[in-house]
């Protein structure tokens, strides 16, 4: 069953009232919490020219759908993998995570940076590829926003970076911004970054991400006007900090919650300019062990924050509840002895958040993170109901393409299947345990048998698997098959 905002409006105002104990201060995000967890991950080399070359431009696309801005972290720890996952026909851009900003202004790319299949299959699609400037360091901040030649030299390294991978935008992902910063400092920094890329870049896009709650010295009215719109971080209100186990982005109930974000934190911006505004909500959720199995249990131990697909198998195993409090799901189990919890959003629960921002016309919605749903359907099919008024994707047709492979006196795997023209085409490679070797996507031009090489001449001798998708329209099918290099 499907709820909608206005239906379920009398409980929320209701609720909106109850409260319970929700620790009222700023923590950690969840982007800089994993920021930290993987920054010390070696850095891959790209598969792909560092130059750039091969990159195709951004694709009009006539009648684009969605019809709203559906705006997706997708960070490094899952690429490549989880491209093969993308329903590019249902985004509207994705924003590549991350790109550190150093103490001097220069930008450090991520792993295996360019991503210039990823770059392509979006292009191809319509979808625009958004860089995200990170720094999480509230003293190189500063100095970022007041010092002439630092910010000078930022300012060059986007030019440079949007220009040479044809890149759409800049997400600004700061956090721990100096209290004082936060005012006119931030906002004229954004004001005139937006009037530097817009001059030198015509139609590039500024956009920053910011927390569900001002907790001192945001003049979020002021930086909706410096920039093209503001990404809201609608997640964060639990997590390792707190004493009893809730909801990551609770829509209702508590003092601080998803509703009184959009109806108080950014009512100011939404009355005058509500397209400035995408919601954020969370693709991952917090498992505590707890001192029993009821909602909000004192919190003995928080063990970790897994992504929606870790979640929802969980809670397939041990049975989903419904919080009536924060109109959010979760589960509670005992394992060693000792009482679990795990709290997540579902697409039922992110439904009901959708139809908040569009309540209030946002330009959209967004998610931390892409990839965090794996190969589940049932994230994609919200977004596809909502914003594209067409029914779920169908099932994924398993072992529907034919695959012959032949390993060539050159060491390349020359790899033939049949497809359809204008069919989306991934090609992975990964070792038998599951991990990516290489990954190729490209849309097939003519209808008929597609011929494809991967090179595997510095793949150690083993057992592999190759896997084509195929997406065209409504469908997915795929293919796998094992070989001997």
């Amino acid at each position: 069953m499907t709820l909608t905002y206005k239906q379920l409006f009398p409980t929320l105002v209701f609720l909106f009232l109850f409260t319970f104990s929700v620790v009222s201060q700023e923590h950690p995000s969840i982007h800089q919490t994993e920021y930290e967890k993987y920054k010390d991950l070696p850095k891959k080399a790209s598969l792909f020219d560092p130059s750039g070359a091969g990159i195709v431009p951004l694709r009009n696309v006539a009648k684009r759908t969605p019809t709203s801005a559906v705006f997706g972290y997708f960070p490094y720890w899952k690429y490549p993998e989880s491209v093969a996952d993308m329903q590019f026909d249902l985004l509207s851009h994705i924003a590549v995570f991350d790109f550190s900003v150093l103490s001097n202004g220069n930008l450090s790319p991520p792993s295996a940076w360019p991503w210039t299949d990823l770059i392509n299959a979006a292009h191809e699609a319509g979808v625009k590829i958004i860089l995200t400037a990170v720094n999480f360091t509230g003293s190189q901040i500063h100095e970022l926003l007041t010092d002439p030649d630092i910010k000078e030299n930022f300012f060059a390294q986007l030019k440079s970076y949007l220009q040479t991978y044809d890149l759409q935008g800049v997400n600004i992902d700061f956090e721990n911004i100096y209290q004082s910063d936060r005012g006119d400092t931030l906002n004229g920094f954004m004001a005139d970054l937006s009037l530097f890329l817009h001059s030198e870049l015509p139609g590039s896009e500024v956009s920053i991400a910011v927390p569900p709650v001002n907790w001192g010295g945001w003049q979020f009215t002021g930086l909706a006007e410096a920039c093209d719109y503001i990404f809201i971080m609608g997640y964060n209100f639990y997590g390792p900090w707190s004493s009893t186990s809730g909801a990551c982005a609770p829509l209702t109930g508590g003092s601080y919650n998803i509703s009184r974000t959009v109806n108080n934190e950014f009512a100011a911006v939404a009355e005058n300019d509500p397209d400035k505004l995408i919601l954020g909500v969370p693709y991952y959720g917090n498992r505590w062990e707890t001192e029993d199995g009821e909602a909000y249990s004192t919190a003995i131990d928080h063990t970790n924050q897994p992504t929606y697909s870790i979640a929802k198998n969980t809670a397939d195993e041990h049975g989903s509840l419904w919080d009536g409090v924060s109109q959010t799901p979760y589960c509670s189990y005992i394992e060693n002895e000792s009482w679990y919890q795990v709290w997540y959003d579902s697409d039922t629960s992110l439904g009901l958040k959708y139809d908040l921002a569009e309540a209030f016309d946002y330009k959209g919605v967004g998610m931390w993170a892409l990839g965090y749903d794996s190969d589940k359907p049932e994230l994609w099919d919200e977004i596809r109901r909502r914003y594209t008024g067409a029914s779920a994707i169908g099932e994924v047709r398993r072992n529907q393409v034919e695959i012959s492979i032949v390993n060539t006196e050159e060491n390349n795997l020359k790899i033939r299947f049949s497809a359809d023209a204008n069919d989306q085409i991934t090609l992975v490679l990964t070792s038998i345990t599951g991990r990516v070797i290489c990954q190729h996507s490209y849309k097939a031009t003519f209808s008929g048998i597609q011929l494809t090489e991967i090179p595997v001449r510095d793949v150690l001798q083993g057992i592999y698997i190759v896997k084509v998708l195929l997406r065209g329209g409504n469908s997915l099918r795929m293919g796998t098959v094992k070989i001997l290099i």
